[in-house]
């Protein structure tokens, strides 16, 4: 796969993309459309958000209606940051690739490439860093070694940073 990039505005090469294994795709919807003719930059972190839920539907989890996912998980976010590189526009498909960078005792952190489906134009990369919560006191637990498993397993490449 070969990606243009109209600004070179980032440092992915595209031998970078294959560390993605994850991908899901989203179609652009009126609302997401600014007065420019683009999408609105919030959209991004959405799409991001999408392909972290896809992610962790793909090793068979799902989320529950108290925001745990059914393997007893519970994170939250704590950091997003996004890097716009190009447009997307109404009715565009967008390829969210999404893979585990990292992860440490009790928190672990996405990574993202947003890509124009029809164009391969890398429209926005992104991280965002969850941690892993105990389901009552919302303080920070390590993962179990399960959840550290599967992600060593299914990752290219993932820096586990654990004591």
């Amino acid at each position: 796969m070969q990606f243009l990039n109209k600004n070179e505005n980032t440092n992915l090469k595209k031998e970078d993309i294959l560390l993605f294994k994850h991908k899901v795709q989203v179609r652009v919807r009126t609302w997401e459309v600014d007065w420019q003719g683009i999408v609105h930059n919030s959209y991004y972190l959405r799409y991001m958000e999408i392909g972290r839920l896809e992610y962790r539907r793909a090793f068979g989890y799902n989320l529950s209606p108290d925001g745990t996912f059914t393997d007893g998980l519970k994170v939250f976010v704590v950091h997003n940051s996004v890097d716009y590189h190009n447009v997307a526009k109404l009715d565009d498909v967008l390829d969210v690739f999404t893979r585990v960078s990292w992860i440490k005792n009790s928190s672990f952190c996405f990574e993202h490439v947003i890509v124009n489906h029809k164009e391969n134009i890398i429209l926005s990369t992104g991280k965002g860093i969850l941690v892993n919560v105990d389901f009552v006191s919302n303080r920070p637990v390590p993962f179990p070694e399960t959840f550290v498993d599967e992600i060593k397993q299914y990752e290219i490449e993932c820096n586990i940073m654990r004591e």
